[in-house]
């Protein structure tokens, strides 16, 4: 059910083939209503850490045991500090973002090439 889970998660994060939830809402049934939940969760860490990179604070990231990891942000502007707690999976969905993987501090050369596509921006003439 987890591996399900998180592959759900991952086709609703998927901007070039998102799932809708609207035509799709049977699959939304019982357990799988979380992935909704988590979806929600990165897109708004998203958010708060594109806003954070352009103000260039990085939030500490704290190792957990079992591959997870805490994020605490703190925002200077309204004096809030959040923490999420991941896990592995979803740091990895976090990851594929270019806030998230900035914060997370992952390398580029690491990152697969079609997400360094997406992140990059495009030239128009």
């Amino acid at each position: 059910m987890r591996d399900f889970l998180y592959r759900l998660v991952q086709r609703l994060h998927d901007e070039a083939r998102p799932l809708s939830r609207n035509k799709h809402f049977h699959v939304f049934a019982g357990e799988s209503r979380r992935a909704l939940r988590i979806d929600r969760h990165l897109r708004d860490l998203e958010v708060q850490l594109a806003a954070l990179q352009l103000y260039g604070e990085r939030p500490r990231v704290l190792a957990l045991p079992g591959g997870g990891v805490r994020l605490v942000l703190r925002d200077g502007r309204v004096s809030v500090v959040r923490t999420a707690t991941l896990s592995p999976e979803e740091a990895e969905l976090l990851a594929r973002h270019p806030a998230g993987a900035w914060a997370l501090g992952v390398k580029e050369e690491s990152r697969p090439a079609d997400q360094l596509a997406a992140a990059a921006p495009s030239k128009k003439r």
